[in-house]
């Protein structure tokens, strides 16, 4: 989930191509890295912070541990640049670092026979690079837009596997007000918890400012500009964590495990445009946290070793992205 980013950023960079793909898309795809409110961000660091909330956790399917993490800080670092724009071709590549700290309280071991003494705080990171490459071609005298990517990452420990993802999205209406596009991704991973999604995407312009995006299964958000400089945007973003455990073996465990995380964020997003490169993004809300799963890496995520449950919990969001293409 945490590559969604890379594959809707090339799907909104090719959005206004129009049905014949002139040769104007290279025209096109500067107008859109150099909107007001890009989506393609070519620097981009933010803060997250959720708070505290209940847990309970299973290990191997029987209870293991209940307690209380504190709080949760996420940072996230990355760079998306295009290598090469052609007529029907794009080739970009995005590099990114995550770290991941949690503050755990008043933690029991619930189980008998599988004890362990969690630490106060735990600190994670994570480094991932990608190629992607986009194509543009014609179904049923529509654009049709295919994606690929290949993933590595790793962790402060070295380097961990290698990723992909494919996909296909059909512009299915495009008017002035209105951008209609179906497709479906597939991920080349065992351990994605969803190996394939189809993908929905519907923007429409109110004559009154308002804008309406949605896209599944990323998003649903109500948009307004605020002043001269601003844009509120009220609704939900379907999100994901994750990140390597090395245990080194401890208590007969695999040397390597994959944690992943799933969450429903509701909430207010407000970005402010200070200067014509530098972008802020204040959010806040509710989080719920659907999945929380540990797998043996490389192994599928539904014969998961671990998990938790965890209680909604309130979060806020600070991030700032640069663009040296900012238009003048």
């Amino acid at each position: 989930m945490k590559y969604f980013f890379t594959i809707f950023t090339v799907l909104f960079l090719t959005f206004n191509v129009q049905a014949q793909t002139k040769p104007t898309f290279k025209k096109q795809v500067v107008k859109e890295i150099t909107a007001e409110f890009p989506q393609f961000r070519f620097f981009n660091i933010d803060f997250k912070n959720s708070f505290s909330r209940d847990f309970d956790s299973e290990l191997y399917g029987s209870d293991f541990q209940s307690g209380k993490i504190t709080n949760q800080k996420t940072v996230n670092m990355g760079v998306n640049f295009p290598i090469m724009v052609k007529q029907k071709w794009t080739l970009s590549t995005s590099l990114s670092y995550r770290y991941n700290k949690f503050e755990f309280k008043d933690v029991k071991n619930i189980s008998t026979t599988n004890t362990f003494i969690q630490p106060l705080t735990e600190s994670f990171h994570n480094f991932t690079t990608a190629i992607n490459s986009t194509y543009i071609s014609l179904l049923f005298k529509k654009p049709i837009i295919y994606n690929a990517s290949i993933i590595v990452d790793g962790n402060n420990n070295g380097f961990e596997r290698i990723k992909g993802m494919i996909g296909a999205s059909l512009i299915i209406k495009r008017t002035a007000t209105t951008t209609m596009t179906v497709g479906i991704i597939s991920f080349i991973d065992p351990t994605s918890q969803l190996p394939f999604l189809p993908t929905f995407t519907y923007n429409y312009k109110f004559g009154n400012s308002w804008e309406f995006d949605f896209i599944l299964p990323q998003r649903i958000l109500f948009r307004k500009p605020i002043a001269a400089k601003g844009r509120l945007s009220l609704g939900t973003e379907f999100g994901g964590n994750g990140f390597y455990v090395n245990t080194s073996g401890v208590n007969n465990f695999p040397k390597v495990l994959e944690y992943s995380q799933l969450e429903v964020n509701t909430g207010a997003i407000y970005e402010h445009k200070f200067s014509n490169q530098i972008i802020a993004t204040f959010k806040g809300g509710l989080t719920n946290f659907i999945s929380n799963r540990l797998t043996e890496k490389g192994k599928a995520n539904k014969d998961y070793l671990y998990n938790n449950t965890q209680e909604p919990s309130g979060y806020f969001n600070i991030g700032i992205s640069f663009n040296p293409f900012g238009k003048k």
